[in-house]
């Protein structure tokens, strides 16, 4: 008895592994190939395959008998469909396309409706997982849909877009520096000391001085990559052009990321801006290298902030981002044209007010949208003492719905946190009917309705800054964000955008310094309550009417 006792513990070692259960976890059913042969979904799990299917209710996928699976298994539609889309083959192929791609077996017409269909996964006959769209999610042109738990679409994903996760690092030293007063002498100082490789991350570069370093170090050796937005609002506009050309034509490599007629980009804009020198620096900012953004030292321009961050940990970061970003299918080598360098430029002088500072040891968390854009809400979530918030501007989502990361630090004021909020006063940042102007007066209202310490400002255009297009915060004087995200709907959701979190009370307190004088340095700054902004164009058509009235009554009296 005890001998086949043991001949059945045998046989049950050595047979075939028990499925120990799969769920579908990914899914594209509307893919960019012509007729959705690129269209997948994934199957999660450990275990023997034999007797799992899947099934659209008019076909059914299953596997070749014996196979098991080791975690994530990759079934496309057609294998080299979704290899000219993603630039790897998938696990299986439904229908036979190539030859190095393992068939699935399928029966009846399996394929995925864009708009509107239903799976269900089946083990030996029984559900286990069933789904459908519009339903449990809105599917779109390229969107891949994420289970997680028991939730489908965390966060928005499209083909080709990166899955990064948060991390938090101790640098050495991290130099705080703010445009206009000191950001052309650092970020020009980390271009002139690179010794080996710089890797430029940008939507828009237009700056002669800083093309001229960036040229230089290719001259002593340096390996240069540009990476640029290839499509920016307006378009490339010619000094960005003879500044590629310029570098181009030195020997960087030089690339746009950009849509074509029959793909669009992984991302709406690449909207970043940063730069990682020696595999050891890396430099975040809220501008763009353009003459207003990294003023020459001593000229007006931009407010913005940026930081040197010293650490090779944060430089490997965002070293993947950028190979990842480079790698993309949507990656085009730049041809150079005939557009020349443009011209060296520069504002009316300044003092400078806010020299660089530096601090040691502190801890960097990167900011990378749309993969980690939502650790920005989650620290304003924190705020315990106060929140100082600087915007180019604040806008509404699609449809007028709510800005949420507005609410949540409108949310920390009504629980008795003061909040200081400054926005730009720029005319095209005034112009409509839901600008910031109108976002200015509207929370000020509701601070002196609701008595609450939330105050809302305007930052004018001065003799010192041409326009506030910063895009930082200080919470609790312990964080402060750098970052190139806007506080809009696409910024977080759809763009490559690049900050970092810094937790030092040093770097609050000089931040804070540079806010502090923003709000009060100027006699001009706007503190609009219940009464609405008056534009001095309104007052200059009044005159002129009443003007126009005057000489017709006298005209009548004659």
């Amino acid at each position: 008895m005890r001998v086949w006792i043991l001949l059945g513990l045998l046989l049950c070692l050595t047979a075939a592994p028990v499925s120990a259960g799969f769920l579908i976890t990914e899914i594209c059913p509307d893919g960019y190939a012509n007729g959705d042969g690129d269209e997948y979904f994934v199957l999660s799990g450990i275990g023997s395959l034999d007797g799992w299917v899947i099934t659209d209710g008019e076909g059914s996928v299953r596997f070749p008998p014996g196979t098991t699976a080791t975690g994530e298994i990759i079934v496309a539609r057609e294998g080299t469909a979704y290899y000219n889309i993603h630039g790897s083959y998938p696990d299986y192929e439904i229908y036979s396309t190539h030859p190095s791609v393992p068939d699935a077996l399928f029966t009846g017409r399996f394929q995925m409706a864009n708009s509107k269909d239903d799976i269900t996964l089946l083990y030996r006959d029984s559900p286990v997982q069933s789904f459908s769209w519009p339903e449990d999610f809105s599917s779109g042109n390229g969107r891949i849909h994420i289970y997680t738990g028991d939730t489908w679409d965390e966060r928005i994903y499209k083909i080709g877009q990166s899955r990064i996760s948060p991390k938090t690092f101790t640098a050495e030293s991290v130099t705080l520096f703010a445009s206009p007063d000191s950001s052309f002498g650092v970020v020009d100082s980390v271009i002139s000391n690179a010794r080996t490789s710089i890797s430029i991350s940008m939507y828009e570069f237009t700056h002669p001085e800083l093309a001229g370093s960036v040229a230089d170090a290719v001259s002593r050796g340096v390996n240069v990559t540009l990476l640029v937005e290839g499509g920016p609002v307006g378009g490339v506009s010619t000094e960005e052009k003879g500044v590629l050309n310029y570098l181009a034509n030195a020997g960087a490599a030089v690339y746009t990321i950009e849509s074509t007629d029959t793909l669009p980009a992984r991302y709406r804009y690449l909207h970043t801006k940063y730069l990682v020198a020696d595999e050891e620096i890396t430099l975040v900012l809220s501008e763009n290298f353009k003459p207003t953004g990294i003023p020459l030292p001593g000229t007006r321009g931009n407010r913005g902030w940026g930081a040197a961050v010293q650490s090779p940990e944060v430089a490997d970061y965002f070293l993947k981002i950028f190979s990842e970003d480079l790698a993309g299918y949507d990656i085009h080598p730049y041809v150079p044209g005939t557009e020349p360098l443009p011209s060296s430029w520069k504002d009316e002088e300044i003092p400078v007010r806010f020299p660089p500072h530096t601090v040691h040891n502190v801890k960097i968390t990167p900011i990378v949208s749309p993969d980690t854009s939502y650790l920005i809400p989650e620290l304003v979530q924190t705020a315990e003492e106060q929140i100082d918030l600087q915007q180019a501007y604040i806008s509404e989502y699609p449809d007028g719905a709510q800005n949420i990361w507005l609410n949540y630090v409108l949310e920390a004021g009504d629980c008795g946190i003061p909040i200081r909020i400054m926005l730009d006063g720029m005319y095209y940042n005034t112009d409509g009917d839901t600008d910031n102007d109108e976002l200015v007066a509207s929370i000020n209202r509701m601070a002196k309705r609701d008595d609450v310490s939330i105050a809302a400002r305007l930052k004018l255009p001065d003799e010192y800054i041409t326009k506030l297009h910063n895009k930082g915060l200080i919470v609790d004087m312990e964080y402060v964000l750098i970052s190139s995200v806007n506080w809009n709907y696409n910024s977080p959701n759809n763009n490559r955008e690049i900050g970092i979190i810094i937790e030092s009370e040093e770097a609050a307190k000089y931040f804070s310094e540079i806010f502090q004088y923003d709000w009060d340095g100027d006699p001009e700054k706007l503190d609009i309550g219940d009464a609405k902004q008056i534009d001095p164009r309104h007052i200059l058509v009044a005159v002129i009417l009443i003007l126009l009235l005057i000489i017709w009554q006298l005209k009548r009296r004659r």
